[in-house]
């Protein structure tokens, strides 16, 4: 009797092993976004925690970035690229701009340009990833006016691209910032 509860449950053991197959219930398009903590009413800030700072000087001549990027639907078994452009604002977005407070970061002078080369291995999602981590590397111009201060203020709005691997599912969600200051020291 003993022998045979031992090979019951062994076999029990045996069948708790193996991997359950857990089919998706998600039939919908695939997207991506960038990451927000869910706290707080959504349409509040339309940069939900990918509104970042940076900052540049003499002695730091570039600074990154980093921005969490969220992947929605299904889990790819295949890589996926997508990309990023400098938006064109609206005039509630670059109200600022016109203030004196912040200028407009130029592409490859204040920051290297979502086209170069150099950043097309950040805009691949890998196989079986959920999130990643994307940069936006800040530069500092040495010929940067900075009149009679002592630092000038710069600001990068730029999106998501969809395309037809990964789609924008959420429009609040697309969007990123970035402001950062050069000192003259």
């Amino acid at each position: 009797m003993k022998k045979i509860l031992m090979m019951i449950w062994g076999a029990c053991l045996w069948g708790a092993c193996e991997k359950a197959e857990v089919p998706s219930t998600y039939n919908g398009p695939d997207g991506i976004h960038f990451y927000y903590d869910q706290r707080g009413p959504f349409d509040a800030d339309p940069y939900p925690n990918s509104d970042k700072t940076g900052y540049l000087s003499l002695s730091q001549e570039t600074d990154t970035l980093w921005y969490k990027i969220d992947v929605m639907g299904n889990v790819s078994g295949k890589e996926r690229k997508f990309a990023l452009k400098q938006s064109v604002l609206s005039s509630i977005d670059s109200s600022s701009y016109y203030t004196g407070i912040a200028t407009v970061a130029v592409p490859g002078v204040n920051y290297v340009a979502f086209d170069d080369p150099r950043m097309e291995e950040y805009y691949v999602i890998p196989p079986h990833t959920s999130s990643i981590l994307v940069p936006v590397i800040l530069l500092r111009d040495p010929d940067v006016d900075f009149g009679s201060s002592w630092s000038k203020t710069f600001c990068l709005h730029f999106e998501i691209v969809p395309n037809d691997e990964v789609k924008i599912l959420d429009s609040r969600f697309y969007r990123g910032k970035a402001k950062f200051t050069q000192w003259s020291w």
